[in-house]
């Protein structure tokens, strides 16, 4: 969470709405272990987005262990390349689809 830029900067980016001790509250409440209330994965993402801008894949990295996978952190300039790539190819297929129509 310091990675990403602490709790309440965090919760601020998480629920603009709420004011900032709200939001850091509610924070607190959905990292506890004793609280029924967690973090959606649109939430728990946009978190590993902060720290991953930090310069910190922790988080990425614990699932993959968890997971039984290995990360490959890309440069930014990879990471446009590959979803470029793959835009093409949604493209292509998309076209290939409505050609088959």
């Amino acid at each position: 969470m310091q990675s990403a830029g602490g709790i309440k900067k965090v919760a601020a980016k998480l629920w603009p709405a709420l004011d900032a001790t709200s939001a850091a509250s509610k924070l607190r409440s959905a990292l506890s272990p004793e609280h029924s209330q967690k973090l959606c994965p649109d939430e728990l993402l946009l978190i590993q987005r902060l720290a991953r801008d930090a310069g910190d894949t922790s988080i990425l990295e614990f699932q993959a262990r968890e997971l039984g996978c290995k990360v490959e952190v890309l440069s930014p300039e990879q990471a446009k390349k590959l979803a470029k790539r793959a835009r093409r190819l949604a493209l292509l297929e998309e076209l290939k689809r409505l050609e088959e129509e």
